[in-house]
């Protein structure tokens, strides 16, 4: 990612490709050959501490369906600051002083799946240069831009989006950078959680969990929220697939602050862990008086709703991991049990242990090497617990939990029974 964008609007989506191959990008810009779109011509990153920052840019057009052409700009910043050594043949320059990295946001989404045809995706302009991004992270950016004025006031936006901060076709910038996720996320000024576009629903049930906690007290506790209401309430705390991806237990471990945001309705890190818990409470409520409105079909559908949200759901889970923090928790292996157990999903599988290494006590102990297969980043994982001292305790407790242990990571991980085996044998 290189440093210099035009000043055009954000343009994401805002670039639909005709049927000729070419991108029609606005009355006023020219067509270009698809051969020149959808890979952004990056630049290698200045450090071992460099970073690129997003600096989205205000909608000014919009394409000939109405969306807006989302543009951006992105530059190369150190994080934490510092000096940077630079060769020169005059000895009395040794060190440059690199920009002071701005007060930055992380965004912390679902990928989601990639399209069937390269061409039907999105395209956003990177510096002048259209690329093609997936939906998911196209309705994001333009949800972000069209709700920064409310949440943000008139403060540039400079944005740490993984899909496009990071080369994703260099696997040794890929190692790297998630190496230093840790740092990206602890020192974002706020993580911006994307829901997806949600439902009919989703900015009245937003409205509700912003209630201040007397008035949403109240609301719920006298039976005022409707079946409609409650369905929305699953579909945030609930449905979203988000909250079951790997990368999520990192970006949202790490996060001092963060904003939900679902369409064009958003809600603060208070509100939305204040709601959930005052919601689950009005739940269970629910669930125990069901069985004494047996005849009452709509108090049922509510209940069904209620049951959902007062059960075992993901988002708790995730929400308890970040608050709790007990020692002896963070541990790779200890984690890969609760990934384990708590079904969470990865697109590749070796993330299974590189999205943990920024919240565990002994994650310098890997290098995260996407050149490295499945198998052998297991074998990575394996080695570090075996040359531990939790072993000899886990090995010897006769009441381990079956649903933790190496076999139980190979199956995560999806490596062959024949690539799992155990490195080095245990000696009683």
């Amino acid at each position: 990612m290189s440093s210099g964008l035009s000043s055009d609007p954000e343009r994401h989506e805002g670039q639909s490709l005709s049927p000729s191959g070419t991108t029609q990008l606005s009355s006023t810009d020219c067509k270009m050959p698809e051969n020149s779109i959808g890979t952004y011509p990056y630049q290698p990153l200045q450090s071992d501490r460099h970073i690129r920052l997003l600096l989205l840019n205000p909608p000014a057009t919009s394409t000939p369906q109405g969306s807006p052409l989302i543009s951006a700009t992105l530059h190369q910043y150190r994080l934490g600051g510092g000096y940077v050594l630079i060769a020169c043949d005059d000895p009395t320059i040794t060190f440059v002083t690199p920009p002071l990295c701005p007060r930055y946001k992380a965004l912390s989404y679902e990928w989601g799946p990639p399209p069937s045809n390269l061409s039907d995706s999105p395209v956003v302009l990177l510096d002048n240069h259209p690329t093609h991004v997936r939906q998911n992270l196209y309705n994001a950016l333009e949800s972000i831009i069209r709700n920064h004025h409310h949440i943000y006031g008139e403060s540039l936006l400079y944005l740490w989006v993984d899909a496009i901060c990071i080369n994703q076709l260099d696997d040794k910038e890929k190692g790297h950078q998630v190496r230093l996720m840790r740092d990206i996320y602890m020192d974002a000024e706020q993580v911006i959680i994307w829901l997806g576009m949600g439902t009919d629903y989703t900015e009245r049930v937003m409205e509700i969990i912003n209630m201040e906690e007397r008035e949403l007290r109240r609301y719920a506790w006298n039976s005022k929220l409707t079946e409609k209401e409650w369905e929305g309430i699953v579909d945030i705390y609930c449905k979203p697939t988000y909250w079951t991806r790997v990368w999520i237990l990192q970006e949202f471990f790490l996060a001092s602050n963060y904003v939900v945001l679902c369409n064009n309705a958003f809600v603060a890190k208070a509100n939305f862990e204040r709601g959930l818990e005052i919601l689950q409470q009005n739940a269970r409520s629910y669930v125990l008086r069901s069985h004494s409105y047996q005849q009452n079909v709509a108090w049922g559908s509510i209940s069904h709703w209620a049951l959902m949200l007062f059960g075992d759901i993901a988002v708790k889970r995730v929400i308890f991991l970040r608050s709790a923090r007990w020692p002896g928790m963070k541990t790779v292996d200890k984690w890969l049990d609760v990934l384990y157990k708590h079904k969470s999903k990865a697109t590749d599988p070796r993330d299974y242990v590189f999205a943990v290494l920024g919240i565990s006590d002994d994650g310098e102990q890997i290098t995260p090497d996407y050149e490295l297969s499945t198998s052998d980043v297991y074998l990575v994982a394996l080695l570090t617990y075996a040359a531990s001292d939790r072993i000899v305790s886990d090995a010897k407790d006769d009441d381990s939990d079956p649903d933790s242990g190496p076999e139980n990571w190979a199956e995560l991980m999806g490596v062959p029974e024949d690539e799992a085996s155990w490195p080095i044998p245990y000696q009683n």
